[in-house]
């Protein structure tokens, strides 16, 4: 913490950084963890919340706790977003770049079929309009809950259950015109 507060200018910018960091560290970690299942990067995710507040903290001298908690659970949701985002841009590209199988003579048929399924629906999904990719990528691919995609997109909780049931009834019926269902 110390090297936080050296960042700092002033005393009471100070005093507040230290209550905001005793107050909301462990809850901004359970938070990060929930989103990236990993300790070490929901470390790195506080972290970086941190340094960000540090820059800010204009914005959080005078705010009641719960629009600071807003605040800074804002700023953590995009760090993890970002990197969940980088992560799934580097595993599509190790995919595309996988051309090995090592699977058993009986599944050749039922592996290729999958793999072809996979790249089909991966194809679909590129091609669908906003909001309806946002959505089925953060909820499956980034397995975010109705709830945070909602807040991520500015959307209602409502719209975005809605997005995604038509987003899979869209999935489904390309895939029965393909004939794969």
């Amino acid at each position: 913490m110390i090297n936080y507060l050296q960042l700092l200018n002033t005393q009471q910018e100070k005093d507040k950084f230290v209550t905001l960091y005793e107050m909301y560290s462990q809850p901004l970690y359970r938070a990060a963890f929930e989103m990236m299942k990993d300790h070490a990067a929901s470390e790195d995710m506080v972290h970086e919340t941190f340094l960000t507040l540090i820059d800010n903290m204009d914005k959080v001298m005078d705010r009641e706790p719960m629009k600071n908690w807003n605040y800074l659970v804002t700023i953590l949701r995009h760090r993890c977003i970002d990197v969940l985002r980088r992560q799934k841009k580097t595993m599509l590209h190790n995919m595309e770049g996988e051309n090995t199988w090592n699977v058993s003579e009986e599944n050749i048929e039922a592996e290729f079929i999958g793999k072809e399924m996979t790249e089909v629906v991966k194809n679909l999904i590129e091609q669908m309009e906003y909001p309806y990719k946002q959505v089925v990528l953060l909820q499956y691919y980034n397995k975010m809950k109705g709830r945070d995609i909602a807040e991520t997109l500015h959307l209602k909780p409502e719209n975005v259950r809605q997005i995604a049931k038509r987003a899979r009834e869209q999935l489904k019926k390309q895939l029965k015109e393909l004939g794969y269902m």
